[in-house]
């Protein structure tokens, strides 16, 4: 791996985060939105946030060079909580239930171009398989705007499912993905729509259509959407 600052390469080591990595999470967490243009496109986590997740009701892992957190992915498994996206998306409380979702994804300033949010995305959605099977669902809010946290989420086989506001009225995208089967779209039916639309994205989600895939047509960055095969 190479530190931008450097340009040294360096090696890495991947663990799970534990509560005693919490003020370093922090430090991280705030130099990376020391660096954003626009604060919105990022919906960071409080103290109590982390803690929830690092104290079993969520899953984080870590990379570290040198010792020094650099990079870090959460998963949340929100239960009962009224901020369980499986109420966003019309489940059932029983389906509530089985919700995960991907939280916040940090890379430190000098180690971006690494592939480590790709990497970590894998690694921590690995461990999630590893454990006892009872999530079904894997869940996220992404700021509408925000590339690289749309093509890490639509990389994975997430699906943009829902245009709302959240987090006291800033509009995310909700995302979605079923991991017990993979859910076929019949891309020949695809539509494509200017990623600025977002009221015409609504309505194509309002008809049963999921985001599933970024275009580029004339210059311009689109969104391909498509309706399961049923």
């Amino acid at each position: 791996m190479t530190c931008e600052a450097t340009k040294a390469k360096e090696t890495f080591q991947v663990r799970r985060l534990k509560v005693e990595d919490l003020s370093t999470i922090l430090n991280v967490q705030q130099v990376v939105l020391d660096t954003l243009d626009k604060k919105d496109t990022l919906q960071p986590l409080s103290d109590d946030e982390f803690k929830t997740i690092l104290e079993g009701n969520g899953l984080m892992l870590g990379v570290f060079v040198r010792d020094h957190l650099v990079a870090f992915r959460a998963l949340w498994f929100p239960r009962d909580d009224k901020e369980n996206l499986g109420r966003d998306l019309g489940l059932s409380v029983d389906e509530q239930m089985k919700v995960v979702h991907q939280e916040i994804s940090s890379v430190h300033p000098d180690y971006r171009g690494n592939g480590l949010q790709k990497r970590l995305a894998f690694l921590v959605m690995k461990e999630l398989e590893n454990m006892n099977g009872s999530y079904h669902y894997v869940c996220c809010t992404v700021h509408p705007f925000n590339l690289p946290s749309l093509k890490d989420k639509l990389s994975q086989g997430l699906l943009i499912a829902k245009v709302k506001e959240k987090y006291a009225g800033h509009l995310r995208y909700i995302f979605m993905r079923e991991l017990q089967r993979e859910m076929r779209l019949d891309n020949d039916g695809a539509k494509l729509i200017a990623l600025e639309d977002l009221e015409g994205q609504k309505r194509l989600l309002e008809q049963g259509y999921y985001g599933y895939q970024l275009f580029q047509k004339e210059g311009q960055l689109m969104v391909g959407f498509a309706k399961p095969i049923l």
